[in-house]
């Protein structure tokens, strides 16, 4: 099963409650040090391998901006699979999802993140429930999103996710925010409450090892870190390297 052998399912299985998901902005030339080696070197469980397609309309302007880089230097669809299957194979038993924005993926489009040989697949603005069917026949686990406040149908497709489930920790876009809502506890309560077995991971302004430890503390099984990822990767190596050292340490420390 391509889930299993890509890493994710073997990862995801291994690490719940202590999942390290980062982002890594793929084909953006300002991060050129963003790669899946380094990100594994320094702790990261799995890979949100962020490609550019679409309207990132729940991305605030550090991951717009990196996407439209990525864009206009030609690494979409096919040649950003092609790119990022390379890179992977430079990874022994790498854990990678695709992430970008397309709102209605058929067979062609799902195809072509198939052949990344990314494991998973998460589109925000997609049918959540329709995107968990299209992307298992393509051997690919969909990665259910879900708002901040999650709405039945993302409740329906969290309870059926084989991966992991992402909750929005804030409304809004992607950005820092100054604290993660305490809300977010009894949001996850809730999820396990209606049936949600799959780890559930926080995302959306976590940048600080403060941000992992609280997001921990309210009963997510890991975090996912966005914009402070592009934005230490585009600082250089050592903001980079940095960044991604402490959030592992956090994680192992909550």
């Amino acid at each position: 099963m391509r889930t299993l052998a890509n890493g994710l399912g073997t990862v995801v299985r291994e690490r719940a409650g202590r999942l390290l998901v980062c982002y890594l902005p793929h084909g953006d030339p300002a991060t050129p040090d963003a790669t899946p080696r380094l990100y594994a070197e320094h702790g990261v469980d799995v890979l949100e391998v962020g490609v550019a397609g679409g309207h990132a309309l729940l991305d605030g302007p550090v991951v717009s901006g990196s996407m439209a880089r990525a864009a206009a230097a030609g690494c979409t669809g096919a040649a950003a699979a092609e790119r990022l299957a390379t890179d992977l194979d430079d990874v022994a038993d790498s854990a990678a999802v695709w992430m970008s924005y397309q709102d209605a993926p058929g067979p062609a489009y799902l195809d072509v993140v198939a052949a990344s040989r990314a494991g998973g697949v998460l589109l925000p603005d997609a049918d959540q429930v329709a995107l968990l069917d299209a992307a298992a026949a393509v051997g690919l686990a969909g990665v259910p999103f879900l708002s901040h406040t999650p709405t039945p149908a993302e409740v329906a497709a969290a309870r059926r996710a084989e991966g992991y489930v992402m909750l929005a920790a804030a409304d809004g876009v992607t950005g820092h925010r100054d604290h993660v809502a305490p809300g977010n506890a009894a949001t996850i309560a809730r999820l396990r409450d209606e049936g949600v077995t799959a780890p559930v991971l926080l995302g959306f302004g976590l940048s600080t090892a403060d941000h992992v430890r609280a997001a921990l503390a309210m009963g997510a099984d890991g975090v996912i870190v966005g914009s402070a990822c592009v934005r230490a990767a585009e600082a250089g190596r050592g903001e980079l390297v940095s960044l991604l050292t402490s959030l592992r340490a956090a994680v192992d420390r909550a």
